[in-house]
């Protein structure tokens, strides 16, 4: 998705409107007016207990410790239930759950598209009232990115977590041993894979037993080859995209690098996680992972020891220099079936409070919020290495000429699984062909 306001993140040029006074409401009870937009409350639903489905991954205790504030002086308390750590594997589990007297009422999502089915389903309750009465659940936020869960001019997500584009991460002490430097170019990296590989280390950690870890080298070199803009057109269902030069020029690339061994010979049974690709790079057994900003809160190990480099540039490709891939954020959105609505909406107010965002940034996640430049300068407790990844992140977002949302995230909901099992198929046969027409199949349903 390109996105030209995404160069104001982190405040640059913008500022905090003036919230209106929060309506006067009680935390304790449903809702004090029956006129609530797309209310189907659930009384069979815990009495006193709001559920809040987490990702199960390390940067889940913000949310947690957002609760344990939150349950204070809250009546009804936020249970925190950890789900799981892989994308996909979470929204089945939001998508079997919702709408059910156990399912959550509040979860996390990744834009438009995904939550697109449940919208139409009725599962979700519109947001517009919840700001009505607290307008800093929208103001507090970068437009570009509160607008990611606008769909037909009703709002259905409050931004969470951070802004996160993808980039290389490497491991300093194995470049160091090597001899390397973080590579600028694509023929420098595809230099780096022979250097690393007789020295018996993995030249890039790779979790491809989860899918969706391939199809980001499959986002930077189409991006790199034919641009973001066409890659938009392609996603938007314009299959000639798919087969054009650039397209099988990217698809060559990537063969190239598969073929020299880049990923090593195990990449299909790696998982994601601090103790899959993460902990590859993280110990040391692998030299650099290509990863959402996200990958720094995951990583257990030593922090100090990782560095990170924007995606190489490629000569001869159409893209322009400096554009990225990546999500613009994750979103909490509320099931419709809700007891307690007023509770719930109080709840979200923890996402643009001081205390919650410090904890985005002491994760090194960069918030989606105008303030979080600020905040970053003003946090005294940041470590110089978390404050120069998140200096990084602001850089490489606000340098950006544009922002492709990850394809899995702007494709219909429906097709991500596809879209998935097509690039997991490419690291595995290289077939173009093959993966051009599963290409196409799964962007029709955006035309």
């Amino acid at each position: 998705m390109k996105n030209n306001s995404i160069k104001r993140v982190l405040g640059v040029g913008v500022s905090i409107a003036v919230a209106a006074t929060l309506a006067a409401c009680s935390s304790g009870g449903g809702t004090t007016s029956n006129s609530l937009a797309g209310w189907k409350p659930d009384n069979s639903r815990a009495t006193n207990q709001i559920h809040v489905l987490v990702l199960g991954d390390a940067a889940a205790s913000a949310e947690k410790a957002a609760a344990a504030r939150f349950n204070k002086t809250s009546k009804v308390k936020v249970v925190i239930d950890t789900g799981s750590t892989a994308g996909t594997e979470y929204n089945n589990t939001v998508r079997s759950q919702l709408g059910t007297k156990t399912g959550p009422d509040i979860f996390m999502s990744w834009g438009a598209s995904g939550i697109n089915p449940l919208v139409k389903a009725g599962g979700l309750l519109p947001l517009d009232d919840f700001i009505k009465a607290d307008p800093k659940l929208k103001s507090s936020f970068l437009p570009s990115v509160f607008n990611g869960e606008v769909i037909s001019g009703k709002s259905y997500g409050i931004p969470m977590r951070g802004v996160a584009p993808e980039f290389l991460y490497y491991n300093k002490s194995v470049l160091d041993t090597a001899g390397l430097t973080p590579p600028k170019t694509w023929d420098d990296l595809l230099s780096d894979v022979s250097t690393l590989k007789a020295q018996n280390v993995i030249p890039i950690a790779l979790a491809g037993a989860d899918q969706w870890p391939g199809q980001i080298w499959l986002q930077y070199l189409y991006t790199r080859e034919i641009g973001n803009a066409q890659v938009a057109k392609g996603l938007a269902g314009d299959s000639s995209v798919w087969t054009s030069a650039g397209s099988k020029k990217a698809l060559a690339d990537l063969t190239t690098l598969i073929k020299a061994g880049g990923f090593g010979s195990n990449f299909d049974s790696v998982k994601y996680g601090s103790d899959g690709s993460a902990a590859l790079l993280g110990t040391g057994k692998a030299a650099f992972e290509l990863m959402g900003s996200w990958e720094y809160a995951t990583i257990s190990q030593d922090k100090s020891n990782i560095g990170w480099t924007a995606f190489p540039s490629l000569n001869g490709g159409a893209g322009a220099a400096g554009e990225i891939n990546g999500n613009l954020s994750n979103y909490y959105n509320v099931a419709a079936n809700t007891r307690y609505p007023n509770t719930v909406r109080d709840f979200l107010k923890q996402l643009y409070g001081t205390p919650f965002l410090q904890d985005q940034i002491a994760l090194g996640n960069t918030p989606p919020t105008t303030d979080a430049a600020t905040l970053i300068d003003a946090d005294t407790k940041l470590d110089p290495q978390t404050k120069t990844h998140l200096d990084f992140v602001v850089q490489l977002v606000k340098d950006a000429p544009s922002f492709q949302l990850s394809w899995d995230q702007t494709i219909p909901a429906a097709q991500q699984n596809a879209s998935h099992a097509a690039s997991a198929a490419f690291f595995d046969n290289q077939n173009v062909d093959q993966f051009i027409s599963a290409q196409q199949s799964t962007t029709a349903a955006s035309n």
